[in-house]
């Protein structure tokens, strides 16, 4: 795993509640991507958190509260089908530096309690044969909560971090359930 002053990737993903209440949007734009040789890259939220040591391998395997696993390959046309977690694999690799793109997920979620919640998850950015090359936890930036004892903050203009395994993100905002609202990385 590269540390955070060996890898060139910056950006970041952010991830809200869609207006009607149905899946996230998410709005990703990343860049310094190494050599395409090394691509197209993929990207996944994971199951736990990045640990503070910053270790992208800690994070373990990719969102998949249904138990589906990785064989057979995730198929676009029938998202419904693949992993919560497997963003590239629905909505498109990374075949471009920079990469933007933005796009409802119907499958993913930030209400927590919910298996596909991604509040306490994190990103890892891979190359295509699964190297990570560098990852970032969600955390709540803005919006509002019916629960007395969460505070949120907010965020006018997110600063991405510029390291390697990142642990700071910030964002968007929108208001979710119980307890979370705008949720995004920085790289």
């Amino acid at each position: 795993m590269k540390g955070a002053d060996e890898t060139q990737i910056r950006g970041y993903v952010a991830a809200t509640t869609n207006a009607n209440g149905t899946g996230v949007n998410f709005n990703v734009n990343l860049s310094g991507f190494p050599s395409s040789t090394l691509g197209p890259f993929i990207y996944h939220i994971h199951d736990q958190p990045v640990p503070a040591s910053g270790n992208c391998t800690a994070t373990l395997a990719h969102l998949d509260p249904y138990i589906r696993g990785e064989q057979p390959p995730c198929d676009p046309t029938h998202p419904e089908t693949c992993q919560v977690g497997d963003l590239s694999g629905k909505h498109g690799n990374i075949t471009t530096s920079p990469f933007q793109t933005s796009y409802l997920d119907l499958y993913s979620a930030t209400k927590q309690g919910l298996g596909a919640f991604l509040g306490n998850r994190s990103i890892v950015v891979h190359t295509s044969n699964a190297t990570r090359l560098t990852c970032a936890n969600f955390v709540l930036t803005s919006g509002s909560s019916n629960s007395s004892n969460t505070t949120t903050g907010t965020s006018a203009t997110p600063s991405p971090f510029t390291g390697g395994a990142a642990s700071n993100f910030a964002g968007a905002t929108a208001v979710v359930g119980v307890v979370i609202a705008g949720l995004a990385f920085f790289l």
